[in-house]
């Protein structure tokens, strides 16, 4: 919505001089200038039949739009999930590896849960761009048959 309402307002406002001129030898700029140029001049002259056009379109292609549903991105699922934490550092390494402990025992009372495990700390690398603080938790469930029926 802003790009067709706010921007045009904007490039009227802030953008002043004259246009730069063409690049010769470009043959792609040519025919692209050459067929875009007439048809915006023509959609200029005829304001209203072009807005009405676009407000007709949109009406056909909005059911169309609701029908769609998820048909592009199915439903995925994924086993492993993997949970990341930032504990303090200027806390006492006993008192942060008590806390991830009980996070983590947190996770296998769920009979979902298969297994947990996780990493406390980080190397400070250019492969790994997390903090030295973050703690990760990787969880795999078992198969979707074997969870419990809500």
């Amino acid at each position: 919505m802003l790009a067709i309402t706010l921007v045009p307002v904007l490039m009227i406002l802030f953008i002043r001089g004259r246009p730069a001129p063409r690049i010769p030898g470009i043959l792609f700029l040519a025919l692209t200038q050459a067929i875009y140029l007439p048809v915006l001049r023509l959609c200029l002259r005829f304001r209203k039949t072009t807005l009405i056009l676009n407000l007709i379109f949109l009406v056909v292609t909005l059911p169309l739009a609701l029908k769609i549903g998820s048909q592009f991105m199915p439903p995925l699922f994924e086993v492993p999930l993997c949970i990341c934490r930032l504990l303090c550092l200027e806390s006492p390494s006993d008192k942060r590896l008590s806390y991830y402990r009980s996070k983590t025992e947190s996770f296998v009372r769920f009979p979902e849960v298969e297994t947990v495990f996780g990493t406390i700390g980080r190397s400070d690398s250019a492969t790994d761009n997390a903090p030295l603080d973050m703690y990760d938790t990787t969880i795999m469930l078992k198969p979707r048959t074997q969870w419990r029926r809500e």
